[in-house]
């Protein structure tokens, strides 16, 4: 994709009331985004990534992974409350924090609920798949 069109969708979100603009053409990918959105993008079913969550038998301790490389995110925007804090209280499915990979926000869901025990990476740094983010215990 050339500057000049990157330029002309520029122009044409500008004079728009969007808020989000997503153009895929072959393998090049495009999203515009007016400052302050997190963008809503829904992954393919197969490949959504999620927490991933190992239960010890024994404590009911989970810690909750990263399943792919990039910038975490607490909070839905730069303005707005982080998803979780430590002491709250987390239904399986909820959202604790969003990983940007490749200009793509993905969602991190909880797959066990749980009470949030510790925060384990800071918001804006560089992840990697697998790194524990959280600490919950099962209720």
């Amino acid at each position: 994709m050339n500057p000049e069109r990157i330029k002309a969708l520029i122009d044409l979100m500008a004079e728009s009331d969007l808020s989000e603009l997503r153009l895929n053409e072959g393998d090049t990918q495009l999203q515009l985004l007016r400052d302050g959105q997190v963008p809503c993008v829904p992954a393919p079913p197969a490949a959504a990534p999620t927490v991933q969550a190992v239960s010890p038998a024994t404590t009911g301790t989970f810690e909750a992974s990263a399943a792919l490389y990039g910038v975490l995110h607490l909070t839905p925007a730069p303005d707005q409350p982080a998803f979780v804090q430590v002491g709250d209280t987390v239904a399986q499915g909820q959202t604790l924090a969003v990983v940007e990979a490749m200009k793509m926000f993905h969602p991190l869901k909880a797959e066990h609920a749980g009470t949030v025990q510790a925060i384990l990476a800071a918001s804006g740094e560089e992840v990697a798949a697998g790194q524990p983010l959280f600490r919950l215990e099962g209720v």
